[in-house]
């Protein structure tokens, strides 16, 4: 048996329920542990690997984390898997001293991105105990990301022997069947604007995430006034999924021309085929899946030059890589991307190579399995 812990249901679905169907599928007994969260019965209810509820979340309250520590280990002795893998690094380090204590021979720390690598002060020191800390207590390390790995192989975190990058990184990589590329031709965006009521010239960027600082919610908002306030006589239009206009005049005080938001969405394809730029200037991430699912878009990329984004976007082959946390920077890339589209659409179209070649799911998938085998896992007999 190998047990999958992730902590929050979204999450859960996303990325972790296509690694647990693709180990049963490849013969191993499998399980997804998750936590409960009565607010997102609909994503709960749509997992349809076999899963099980527990608590196992960090808390404030000492005392809860114990109790829930040593529910957890009576849980884990009475299942005697062979392994946990523990995703996410909030979530992962209760499982983990759980299995550490009833003895669970393989116990894998998935780190989907490093945290501290976007901070300084305490902050970064409490998050570099935080991925120190379930490193210790795993057998095993994977990391999202090649360079991030490299971050933490320098930081003291973890040995290079211990940790490894699977393929070209990422979870558990893009269902392409979700991006079939006869859907994303220039008519298909023509008919998706016109839903819209955007104009089929105009120039699209969109933006997948919350209105968040570590996401560079208010540097990405700064940039697009600046980059509107430039003469090109282009319709101008940043698309906002996961963000409502309460949170962009909270971010600025107002909400600037073009900008639309969206709120929260569930079907986003049709706002991936929409756009010409896919955009995420974030502080810290890990191999963020709103630059990944817009590589498979065909669309081409704009974002932090940071660890991990730094592994998926290659700067002027499939998108452009820029300074964190400079507005002025961001504009010129919107900017450069705008005036020239026959360069854009080459950053796209080597953005969708990139996620065939090294992103498909059905790749990421295997390389896993192929990871645990080399680890001594077996299948069910």
């Amino acid at each position: 048996m190998i047990i999958h812990f992730i902590h929050y249901p979204v999450s859960a679905k996303r990325f972790v329920e296509p690694l647990v169907a693709a180990t049963i599928s490849e013969g191993f007994e499998a399980e997804l542990w998750l936590e409960n969260r009565q607010h997102l019965e609909k994503f709960i209810s749509s997992i349809s690997c076999p899963k099980r509820f527990v608590r196992f979340d960090l808390s404030p309250n000492f005392f809860a984390m114990i109790r829930d520590v040593f529910t957890l280990r009576r849980n884990l002795r009475a299942t005697s898997p062979a392994a946990v893998h523990c995703h996410q690094s909030r979530a992962a380090f209760i499982p983990l001293l759980a299995a550490w204590i009833a003895r669970v021979p393989v116990r894998i720390f998935h780190n989907h991105g490093a945290p501290y690598l976007g901070y300084t002060g305490i902050k970064r020191w409490a998050f570099w105990l935080m991925e120190y800390l379930n490193c210790s207590l795993a057998t095993n390390v994977l990391v999202v990301a090649p360079t991030i790995r490299e971050k933490m192989i320098e930081n003291k975190i973890v040995s290079a022997g211990k940790s490894k990058c699977i393929g070209a990184g990422s979870v558990c990589g893009i269902d392409l069947e979700e991006f079939k590329i006869e859907k994303l031709g220039r008519g298909y965006q023509i008919c998706q604007r016109q839903k819209l009521s955007i104009g089929k010239d105009a120039f699209v960027a969109f933006y997948v995430g919350r209105p968040f600082v570590r996401k560079g919610f208010q540097t990405l908002l700064e940039a697009w006034q600046i980059f509107c306030n430039s003469q090109t006589g282009v319709e101008k239009v940043l698309l906002l999924a996961g963000c409502d206009l309460e949170d962009v005049i909270s971010a600025v005080g107002f909400c600037p021309p073009g900008v639309i938001p969206l709120g929260y969405v569930e079907e986003m394809e049709q706002y991936y085929v929409a756009c010409d730029v896919v955009t995420l200037p974030s502080f810290h991430e890990g191999m963020p899946y709103s630059l990944l699912e817009g590589a498979a878009a065909g669309r081409s990329l704009i974002a932090s030059d940071i660890p991990g984004i730094d592994s998926l976007v290659r700067h002027n082959e499939n998108g452009l890589l820029v300074e964190v946390q400079r507005a002025d920077k961001l504009a010129q890339a919107f900017e450069q991307l705008c005036a020239d589209p026959v360069f854009r659409n080459k950053l796209a179209a080597n953005a969708r190579k990139d996620v065939e070649n090294l992103f498909d799911r059905k790749i990421c998938t295997k390389l896993l399995m192929d990871y645990y085998y080399s680890i001594g896992l077996k299948k069910k007999s």
